[in-house]
């Protein structure tokens, strides 16, 4: 008996159960934005809706699907979706998500869904914006599985993620901590199945070595053992997940830009079972997105994104080759977008067109750190815009020509 499958009225994608992970995911709006286009186009499966009314109303029917018939795809990777796990519990789905299919950063990414799915302690370092955290962040939604996010900051006590001390009329007494529950009971669901939790740890290399000392403990927990309050030891329950994200592998800055970084004990790195360099994206992928976040400049100025898209790929060749002293990731891409859909807006809609990106880029030039580099910036995307920016067009500055104002 062949199946009944749901069907993406977007682009004919098909699904057994859910649609709306793959509606997230491929085309970035949110459920409530399909029904409303497609009021006729079903998401959910009746097998699901069913067992999601059961968990509603704490009734045991014969045999609702398990989570294990419940499938999504990430990656070209299939995955179990916990269908008891609410999205509460979860990291939420970042904005307008798309898993890379191209370039550097796909390959990445299908890494370290490969040990996800592999169970493995994960460390994942880049520049900052390539989708560390948000990789995440989409695995947990889109899988539910229940997760924390805990990020590091120098100075600040760890300790209190396993334990404490707590006072009441009877004196002080241990009081567990979220880290360590999650860690040693896992979720439980209102069916009664326990699943495991996800830790991601942000900024990681941000730790120092007190901090250190403490988060050793976090990677223990890959051998099935946690320390508790008063020397306690507990296991961990089978299938938790650990990832840990940085700009850094853990030696380190290196560039004199991520001077919050430490270099972490080899000891405690050599735990950690799978590490993965972020690259960029690359502009098939980031076009894609850029285009979905800024609809008005795609409607009134399509070319914009192809201009930006070269932009992009020369400040991060220069950079890359140690030319150009910045960073130009994604957020800078949207920060310049941005600032140019926003002068659109402010203008009641009359603005040129054209000159919009070279407007927009003053939020992302007027970051860099002194004259010299911003020159350098400007010589580097003028070419791109017609007309140049500020006087510096394709054969490079003009005569007795400075930075712009806007």
């Amino acid at each position: 008996m062949s199946k009944t499958l749901l069907k993406c009225a977007i682009c004919g994608h098909t699904e057994e159960h859910w649609l709306g992970d793959h509606i997230a995911e491929a085309h970035g709006i949110t459920v409530d934005s399909y029904i409303a286009k497609y009021p006729g186009s079903p998401l959910a499966s009746k097998a699901l809706t069913e067992r999601n009314d059961a968990l509603k109303t704490n009734v045991r029917r014969g045999h609702p699907p398990t989570p294990e018939e419940l499938k999504v795809t990430i990656g070209g990777i299939e995955f179990k979706v916990n269908a008891g796990v609410p999205a509460s519990a979860c990291l939420p789905m970042p904005g307008y998500y798309r898993s890379p299919k191209y370039g550097e950063l796909a390959q990445d990414v299908s890494n370290v869904l490969v040990s996800l799915l592999m169970l493995r302690s994960i460390y994942v370092w880049g520049p900052p914006g390539t989708g560390k955290d948000a990789l995440f962040h989409a695995w947990s939604a889109l899988t539910r599985t229940p997760a924390l996010l805990k990020g590091v900051i120098p100075g600040t006590d760890i300790e209190a993620w396993f334990f404490s001390r707590g006072f009441n009329e009877k004196g002080t007494h241990w009081e567990e901590g979220e880290v360590l529950k999650a860690l040693r009971d896992g979720y439980l669901c209102e069916d009664g199945t326990v699943v495991p939790y996800m830790l991601l740890i942000s900024d990681l290399d941000r730790a120092d070595r007190s901090q250190a000392e403490y988060l050793r403990l976090i990677t223990d927990t890959i051998k099935g053992r946690i320390s508790g309050p008063a020397g306690h030891i507990y296991d961990v329950l089978p299938g938790t997940r650990i990832v840990a994200t940085a700009n850094t592998p853990g030696g380190g800055d290196t560039t004199g830009r991520m001077v919050s970084s430490n270099p972490l004990d080899g000891a405690l790195l050599n735990r950690i079972d799978r590490f993965y360099q972020f690259h960029n994206m690359d502009w098939k992928d980031e076009g894609l997105i850029v285009k979905a976040k800024f609809p008005s400049l795609a409607g009134i100025a399509p070319g914009i994104f192809a201009q930006m898209g070269r932009i992009t790929l020369a400040l991060r060749k220069a950079i890359e080759g140690g030319e150009l002293y910045a960073d130009f990731s994604h957020r800078s891409v949207c920060n310049i977008l941005g600032h140019a859909s926003d002068l659109y807006e402010c203008s009641n809609k009359k603005g040129t067109p054209k000159t919009l990106l070279a407007k927009g880029a003053r939020c992302w030039l007027d970051s860099l750190p002194d004259k010299e580099t911003k020159m350098s910036a400007l010589k580097l995307m003028a070419p791109h815009i017609p007309g140049g920016i500020g006087g510096v067009g394709t054969t490079g500055p003009k005569a007795g020509s400075h930075l712009p104002t806007f």
